[in-house]
């Protein structure tokens, strides 16, 4: 019973971090295009730097990904 568990309880971390990395793939993709729409409303067309865009997604990405963690004591 104790190996079963443990092989079950392997599988699913695996399959969860599987579906965190997707997850924040795909938002990091849309806070990516939301970033960069809203330059080119605030600042005009071609301001942004494509660096400066994925650099803030990322940051962005993180912050909320870190932030919706659950802590059990």
């Amino acid at each position: 019973m104790g190996v079963k568990k443990t092989l079950t309880d392997i599988l699913y971390t695996l399959l969860s971090i599987l579906v965190m990395i997707v997850l924040a793939i795909i938002f990091f993709i849309i806070i990516l295009f939301i970033i960069k729409f809203a330059a080119e409303v605030v600042f005009g067309a071609g301001v942004l730097n494509a660096d400066y865009a994925v650099l803030s997604a990322v940051i962005l990405t993180a912050v909320s990904m870190f932030g919706g963690v659950r802590y059990v004591e």
